[in-house]
């Protein structure tokens, strides 16, 4: 009972002080909002943009990509016949790799029973030649089943015009991408010419245009079934250079690359592998967000640690007679830092309440983007997490700019004060 009354008692005592001065806890408590709020828009609008980001370049990237490339050879045939000798050889011709993967129509049966994989599809991959006029463009062509692809990828809400389902109806057709259809000047319907790698041309008509927001894709990128590309290779129906799957849980992904690579000889990439510069400027990205977040609740600390500091400059006659009365310099500290805690909380709680509001605001404002087809307005996030970390910072900033006040006023000799 005793503990309670003191705790009650240098609360009173703390709230009285604070409403002494209450334009400079006034103050105080607006620096704390204006950090905390600050700290959650930002970091929930920011971080929302990176995972829109992110989403967009995983839904295109598959978790997995099985394929064979061209290598340089590890040695010659002069270091196997001299052995001891040191050979130096130059121009070393790349090893002879075909990019077809063997058996690969088999292996893509066999991985659709693996539980841990949720689609995987079969495709040929090449280079070609887009030529409409005097335009002549390098560019990518899939050959795909459209069903598994689409399992993988979601090509069908990708659609801005025409239809896929043409690819298989429809001799020499294909769906470009938006950028790619700019840059030829056609529009669905339109013929021209394509030659592969090898010089064949043929005509095909455009049956459809996607747009997936990225960039590269969107100008260099079209899909066509898969028995049209094998024709303009003049390959047989059991060629296919990759395999993409998607997995249930994509985290598997490092571990099962290892295990598919050993298993069937073939290289394998993985989504880390292939989106590390997205998932490093994403890392860096959040390490300036909370950088300057910080600073602005650091700021807002030491606004607090001079006004309490001030008070109790001013109160040094009050601290003296409260110690001559008989409280403890852990009283006299108590006080100091519920003043502190309270600025702290009240700050901490409206500030997470305006922020919520400012990123809920900007949530709801429309935007339109010709790079971004799925974006109507400004993503933002609001994971628990950046309202737990502010409210905790936030205390944590007040306790630590409240607690060396605190200590200097619990050192105060009333006796010196006194005698002034």
């Amino acid at each position: 009972m005793k503990l309670l009354t003191d705790i009650q008692l240098t609360a009173s005592i703390a709230l009285t002080h604070m409403r002494t001065r209450l334009k400079q806890t006034v103050i105080a408590t607006i620096g704390v909002i204006f950090g905390i709020t600050m700290f959650v828009f930002m970091v929930s609008f920011i971080q929302g943009s990176n995972d829109f980001v992110k989403a967009v370049a995983f839904e295109q990237s598959p978790h997995l990509r099985l394929y064979n490339e061209v290598q340089t050879t590890p040695g010659t045939i002069l270091d196997k016949v001299q052995t001891h000798a040191v050979n130096i050889v130059d121009h070393v011709k790349p090893k002879d790799v075909l990019l077809s993967l063997k058996d690969g129509k088999q292996i893509v049966q066999t991985l659709q029973q693996d539980h841990r994989i949720r689609a995987v599809s079969g495709s040929v991959n090449a280079q070609v030649f887009y030529r409409m006029g005097s335009s002549a463009i390098n560019g990518i062509i899939n050959g795909i089943e459209f069903e598994a692809e689409n399992s993988l990828f979601n090509l069908q809400a990708k659609l801005v015009d025409g239809s896929f389902h043409e690819l298989s109806t429809m001799p020499n057709s294909l769906v470009m991408g938006i950028g790619l259809a700019k840059r030829l000047n056609v529009k669905t319907g339109d013929r021209f010419a394509l030659t592969t790698e090898k010089g064949n041309s043929f005509y095909v008509t455009v049956v459809g245009i996607f747009k997936t927001g990225m960039t590269d894709i969107d100008k260099q990128q079209s899909y066509a079934s898969l028995n049209t590309v094998q024709r303009f290779l003049g390959v047989p129906a059991a060629y296919i250079t990759d395999i993409k799957i998607k997995l249930h849980d994509m985290e598997l992904a490092p571990a099962l690359s290892k295990e598919l690579q050993t298993k069937y000889g073939f290289q394998v990439s993985d989504w880390k592998q292939d989106n590390s510069a997205i998932l490093e400027g994403d890392a860096l990205r959040k390490m300036i967000v909370y950088s300057v977040a910080i600073t602005i609740l650091l700021v807002a600390g030491f606004g607090i640690f001079n006004i309490l500091t001030m008070m109790i400059y001013e109160k040094m006659k009050d601290i003296a007679i409260l110690k001559a009365m008989g409280f403890s310099d852990a009283d006299i500290r108590w006080i100091f830092l519920i003043q502190a805690l309270i600025i702290g909380i009240i700050g901490a709680l409206l500030g997470l309440l305006f922020g919520f509001l400012c990123a809920y605001g900007i949530s709801k404002m429309p935007y339109k983007s010709d790079v971004m087809i799925t974006l109507d307005h400004l993503p933002v996030s609001f994971n628990a997490v950046y309202y737990i970390t502010g409210f905790s910072f936030g205390i944590l900033t007040t306790a630590l700019a409240g607690y060396l006040p605190s200590r200097k006023a619990a050192h105060v000799d009333p006796i010196t004060i006194l005698r002034g």
